[in-house]
């Protein structure tokens, strides 16, 4: 009976060990293998305003210095029609290899592209 008990503590405090060898990444982990990332985040404001600018590019429409875009009243129901968070998605992952990943409950966009 002595000798069971004293094999299973030694089982189990061996399994803690390497657990935590595996968290910290020295035996076992897995993070080391997964190819590594760089992430971007944009708000929901910097979205609609690439997406917006998309549009405006589209159409030809000026683009002032600071950014502003003044659409015609005509367009708006246009504007409306436009499926604008897939549209600016597109947008972002064009932009230098991006894949979008996630939004938090926070509305930002996470985006991730290989190093």
């Amino acid at each position: 009976m002595k000798n069971t008990v004293l094999a299973l503590l030694s089982v189990i405090v061996l399994l803690g060990i390497l657990n935590l060898l595996s968290n910290f990444g020295i035996f076992g982990s897995s993070v080391g293998a997964v190819e590594n990332y760089d992430y971007q985040t944009l708000s929901s404001q910097q979205m609609d305003s690439l997406g917006f600018r998309a549009i405006a590019e589209e159409e030809g429409l000026e683009i002032a210095d600071d950014g502003e875009i003044n659409f015609p009243k005509e367009m708006v129901n246009k504007i409306a029609k436009f499926n604008m968070l897939s549209r600016t998605i597109m947008e972002v992952e064009k932009d230098g290899g991006w894949e979008f990943v996630a939004v938090t409950a926070d509305n930002y966009y996470i985006f991730r592209r290989a190093k």
